[in-house]
């Protein structure tokens, strides 16, 4: 076998033969405030991008699935270094604007005991823009809204800009015809048949793009954002992939395996990818015993790495690549799509310094040259000023800049 032939088992350098063209690896990490103040940050990180990657960053709060009501314990903290998410029209105003079904849209959202009833919000989210799609192109609209404004009346939610300017620039006005119902709602009220609901439905969960973290083996050993016992959650987790495997959804992953969060809570590269790898097969195993067949499932799994400044980054990914296809391949006898290692990286935060913080770009641009030159399959880097405060538009635009620059700009990148 040859090793670093790039789409070619083991796929240590990498799990496509080409880069992607038309469509930078950039997927830039999001969550402040409300959804609206969130949706409007999501406009600007992808102004001008042919590919939407959208990348939800959640307040504790909703991390935790509480209430964000006005205990004193939670109030504080409501919209707090991510975005505050309690209902399905919260989720539809976060990603209105934007087509969750389109094959250039893809969404990330790095949530983990909760993550069942916020995939369950997104899932809706996709299908209720759907409906809405449908009954404009079938100039049913009209009649539909009509019925929707009958029904609801002055209690109808609005989506409330940011900042009292108008919907964000790029934002089309999609996706918000049905704040306060459900495409099911409108079966009920007559406005959409059963064959038609569910017609939309099935193509809306087979084309949404993206994935949920739902890692619970490295909330238990890290973040700890844990809600439901590990037991309880593993058997949700094979629920939820179960459910993908019967719906035929596969362009959405079920679990993002992370290991940046092991190294942020003070993991060395190495210690960060064993523990990550252990918990990718623990899922293998986890899902085999329940009977689902390694290449229903398996497609569905991505991973998450951190990137620091240790030398043990630079190939990090290269690693990860080939233990994982090995394995897949002599313990599991998985098909080829199913022993790619696809993975997402994000610059390290631990790296960064709170004194001197403009320095901190450069520490970033390291990083990220690291995870190009190792073809990760998605990359977000992070703003100089995060080791203090949310990054602001000004170091956000920086942050993407380095991403640009680097694919668009560095010939060493330019091959292949």
């Amino acid at each position: 076998r040859q090793e670093n032939v790039p789409g070619a088992f083991p796929y240590t350098a990498g799990v496509f033969p080409l880069k992607r063209e038309g469509e930078d690896p950039t997927r830039m990490f999001a969550g402040e405030g409300g959804p609206e103040r969130t949706n409007r940050r999501f406009h600007l990180v992808s102004a001008g991008l042919p590919a939407k990657r959208l990348s939800t960053a959640f307040d504790s709060v909703t991390l935790y699935g509480r209430d964000p009501g006005e205990a004193l314990d939670v109030y504080g903290k409501v919209g707090t270094s991510g975005v505050s998410i309690a209902s399905l029209d919260d989720m539809k105003k976060l990603y209105s604007g934007f087509d969750l079904c389109a094959p250039t849209t893809s969404v990330s959202m790095t949530i983990n005991g909760p993550a069942p009833a916020i995939l369950a919000m997104f899932m809706n989210t996709a299908v209720d823009q759907q409906t809405e799609a449908f009954l404009k192109a079938e100039s049913r609209w009209s009649d539909a809204e009509a019925r929707i404004s009958e029904r609801l009346g002055v209690d109808r939610p609005v989506y409330v800009p940011y900042q009292s300017d108008g919907l964000p620039e790029g934002h089309d006005g999609t996706g918000l015809g049905l704040l306060g119902c459900t495409s099911a709602d409108l079966v009920e009220w007559g406005i959409l048949s059963p064959g038609e609901y569910e017609a939309i439905r099935d193509r809306a969960m087979s084309s949404v793009r993206g994935t949920v973290q739902a890692d619970i083996l490295k909330e238990d050993q890290a973040q700890n954002t844990c809600i439901f016992s590990t037991e309880f959650s593993l058997r949700v987790m094979g629920d939820i992939q179960q459910a993908f495997v019967d719906r035929d959804v596969r362009n959405f992953y079920s679990v993002s395996i992370s290991g940046y969060h092991i190294a942020e809570a003070g993991a060395n590269p190495v210690s960060q990818l064993a523990f990550t790898l252990a918990n990718g097969f623990t899922y293998v195993e986890t899902y085999l015993a329940r009977g689902m067949d390694v290449d229903d499932f398996a497609p569905n799994l991505s991973f998450f790495f951190s990137n620091g400044m240790d030398t043990e980054y630079a190939v990090l990914g290269r690693v990860a690549r080939r233990i994982w296809a090995v394995a897949m391949r002599d313990l599991y006898g998985a098909s080829d799509r199913s022993q790619k290692l696809k993975y997402h990286i994000q610059t390290s935060g631990r790296s960064l310094h709170a004194q001197e913080i403009q320095f901190n770009d450069i520490r970033t641009t390291l990083q990220a040259l690291l995870a190009l030159q190792d073809n990760a399959n998605s990359l977000h880097t992070n703003a100089y000023d995060e080791a203090i405060t949310t990054p602001t538009e000004e170091s956000v635009r920086r942050a993407l800049a380095i991403q640009l620059i680097l694919n668009r700009e560095f010939g060493v990148l330019f091959n292949e």
